[in-house]
C-alpha cells in the first residue's frame, strides 16, 4: 500500500516538472513571435514589428578606391575613413578636372594644430586623421584664398600629441602646391599663413617654413637629402640605387668587393658594405679597410683572444728563461765549491819550495831519527840495525832502503845508489 501511494506521488512530480518545461518552452518561442499592432487606418490588419539587432562587429573599412576615383595616369588615390584624395609625386598636383597630375611650386611648412592626438593619427583611414585632414585643408584653401595658383596641401607626416605637453597640440608637415613658374614666393606663403592663423585662432597655432629635404622623404639610413629646387637623394658610402628606386639605395657599390677587403651583407632589409673578418676600416679614411693589428682578429678587430694569448706566452716564457738562469748558476756554484777537509788535506800535500808545480804531492810523516847522532850511546830504534848479541836471531835485511833519515825540511832523502 505505502509503494502505490510512493509511486503515485513520484508520477505526479514527474507530470508536474514535464508540464513545466512545456510552458517554459511555449514562452520561449513566443518571444519569438512577432508581435502585431494595429496600424492606424487600417482596420484590423496587423503586421510583424521586430526589434533592431545590435552588431557588436565593426564594420570594415569602405575602400573609397576601388572604382579609380582619380583616374589611371599618375595620381595616387588615398582612402581615407569615410571619402578619399587623390595625391601625386613631389613636384606634382592633382587637377579634379581632367584627374591628372601638373607640374607644382612646392612651399614646404610645418603647423601646430591646436588637437589633441594619439597614435591613432598616424593611420590614415583612421577618424583621427580625417579630422586633422579635413581641418588643415579648410585652413589652407581660406588661407590662400587670394592666391589665385594655389592648388592643393598634402600632408606628409603627423605627430600625436605629447602627454608631459599642457597644450594639445598635433605637429602637421605640409606641402603647398602651386602651379608650376607662379609668382607665388617664401615670403608670400608665410605672410598668407600667419595672417590667416590671426584671423582664425581657434585650430591652427603657428608656422614655419621647412625645408625641401624634410617633405622629400628620403631614406635616411641608406641615403642623404642634398637641398635644391628638387631634392637627391644621395647614395651612402658604399651603396648605390636601383633602376626602380630613387630615393633609397639597395644594392651595394661596385666598390664593396673582395679586393677591396669588403663584402655586402643585408640586414633587416638594409644593405651595407662592411669590411671581411680580420680587416677594419681605416680611422681617416672613407671606407678603406685595412689589416688587423697584432693581437687582433675578428668582425671589425674586436676578438683579442690572440693579444692575451701572446702576453701569457711571453711571460710564461721570461719565467722558463729565469728559472733555467737560476738553475745554471746554482749548478755553476755547487760545482766549483770543495769540501773544506778535503781542500785542507790538497793544500797540505804543495810543496813549499816548488810554488811553479800546481800539482799536489803526498808527504810522508817526518821519523824521528838519531841515525849519525853524535852520542855514541844511542841505540836506533831500527831493531834491524841494533847491535846485539842476539842479532844472529834476526834475518839479514835483504831490502834497500830508498830513503835514509836526514836532516832535510821533510826528514827523509832519497839515497844514492853511486
Amino acid at each position: 500500500m505505502r509503494r502505490r501511494v510512493f509511486l503515485a506521488v513520484l508520477l505526479s512530480l514527474v507530470l508536474g516538472l514535464l508540464k513545466e518545461t512545456t510552458a517554459a518552452s511555449d514562452g520561449e518561442e513566443s518571444t519569438t513571435v512577432p508581435t502585431t499592432s494595429k496600424t492606424p487606418g487600417s482596420g484590423d490588419e496587423t503586421e510583424p514589428t521586430t526589434s533592431p539587432s545590435v552588431n557588436t562587429t565593426p564594420n570594415n573599412t569602405e575602400n573609397f578606391c576601388s572604382s579609380d576615383p582619380c583616374g589611371r595616369n599618375f595620381a595616387k588615390c588615398v582612402s581615407l575613413k569615410s571619402n578619399y584624395t587623390c595625391q601625386c609625386d613631389y613636384g606634382f598636383y592633382y587637377s579634379k578636372e581632367d584627374k591628372n597630375c601638373y607640374k607644382a611650386d612646392v612651399y614646404p611648412g610645418v603647423i601646430s594644430v591646436n588637437q589633441y592626438s594619439n597614435d591613432s593619427v598616424k593611420t590614415v583611414n583612421s577618424t583621427a586623421y580625417e579630422e586633422v585632414f579635413n581641418g588643415v585643408s579648410e585652413f589652407f584653401e581660406k588661407a590662400f584664398k587670394n592666391l589665385s595658383t594655389y592648388e592643393q596641401t598634402v600632408i606628409v607626416e603627423i605627430q600625436p600629441s605629447e602627454k608631459s605637453r599642457a597644450a594639445s597640440e598635433t605637429i602637421v608637415t605640409v606641402m603647398n602646391l602651386f602651379r608650376e613658374n607662379s609668382s607665388v614666393t617664401n615670403e608670400t606663403v608665410s605672410l598668407a599663413v600667419e595672417q590667416a592663423i590671426k584671423e582664425n585662432v581657434s585650430y591652427v597655432s603657428s608656422y614655419k617654413e621647412a625645408r625641401k629635404c624634410d617633405v622629400f622623404e628620403c631614406d635616411t639610413q641608406t641615403t642623404v637629402c642634398v637641398e635644391g629646387l628638387f631634392p637627391e637623394c644621395q647614395c651612402k658610402s658604399g651603396l648605390e640605387k636601383t633602376e626602380w628606386d630613387d630615393r633609397s639605395c639597395s644594392a651595394c657599390s661596385k666598390s664593396c668587393s673582395a679586393q677591396a677587403h669588403k663584402y655586402c651583407t643585408i640586414k633587416e632589409g638594409i644593405p651595407k658594405c662592411t669590411c671581411m673578418t680580420n680587416f677594419k676600416e681605416k680611422d681617416g679614411e672613407d671606407g678603406e679597410c685595412v689589416p688587423c693589428r697584432v693581437g687582433y682578429s675578428g668582425e671589425n678587430c674586436t676578438d683579442n683572444t690572440e693579444l692575451i694569448l701572446i702576453i701569457v706566452g711571453t711571460v710564461l716564457g721570461a719565467i722558463i728563461l729565469s728559472l733555467v738562469i737560476a738553475v745554471s748558476v746554482i749548478s755553476a756554484r755547487a760545482k766549483h765549491k770543495q769540501n773544506p777537509e778535503k781542500k785542507r788535506l790538497i793544500k797540505s800535500g804543495y810543496s813549499d819550495t816548488d810554488l811553479s808545480d800546481d800539482r799536489p804531492t803526498i808527504t810522508f810523516p817526518r821519523v824521528q831519527t838519531t841515525s849519525g847522532h853524535a852520542n855514541p850511546g844511542y841505540q836506533p830504534n831500527n831493531p834491524y840495525e841494533i847491535p846485539s848479541t842476539n842479532k844472529g836471531h834476526f834475518l839479514e835485511r835483504d831490502y834497500d832502503d830508498l830513503y835514509e833519515p836526514s836532516q832535510e825540511r821533510g826528514g827523509f832523502r832519497m839515497q844514492s845508489r853511486y
